[in-house]
């Protein structure tokens, strides 16, 4: 499965070099105002994600979840949502995710456009490339440094009757 999901992220950064990148405005929210810039502190659970990597995310594991497919474990740090892991698979490759459901796209599309801003503000100051891609039902948010650091991915996309939004740190491509 988790090659299925390399594909996809290949696929989609590939995608995103062959077609032209969309900026889209981003809505104000609830607790900041629109210009308003992000702030180191918000900044440091991102960075701490990225450096983690690096260490399979060995200090934001808890409890491991009782699979017996793969390796995964609960997390304590929460990008998104309440609900956050790391898989380790079945070759080594670590990733850390976290998934929220929403029920309207009004609120998906604002989630994923205020967390892409904070993504784009903090790495974007040590060289880390967007793309993004939307369709009617989706919005696909990549970020990439290099071939040695990971890949993060912000997707929102429809499911059934709601929404889904999705934010990994995965391997990096042609790993």
């Amino acid at each position: 499965m988790k090659n299925y999901i390399i594909l996809f992220i290949v696929v989609f950064i590939l995608a995103g070099c062959t077609s032209k990148t969309k900026q889209t405005a981003t809505p104000p929210t609830i607790s900041k105002p629109v210009n308003s810039v992000v702030t180191s502190n918000e900044c440091s659970t991102i960075n701490r994600l990225v450096t983690g990597y690096e260490s399979e995310f060995d200090s934001i594991k808890t409890d491991k979840v009782n699979n017996q497919f793969t390796n995964q474990w609960r997390t304590n740090t929460h990008l998104i949502g309440s609900h956050c892991t790391v898989t380790l698979n079945e070759s080594e490759q670590v990733s850390y995710q976290c998934q929220t459901p929403t029920k309207t796209q009004t609120h998906a599309v604002k989630s994923h456009q205020t967390l892409a801003k904070q993504l784009r503000q903090c790495l974007s100051k040590t060289g880390w490339f967007e793309s993004q891609k939307e369709t009617a039902s989706s919005i696909y948010s990549s970020f990439v440094l290099d071939t040695k650091n990971p890949v993060i991915t912000l997707s929102t996309i429809q499911e059934g009757n709601g929404f889904s939004t999705r934010f990994e740190i995965a391997p990096p491509l042609g790993l």
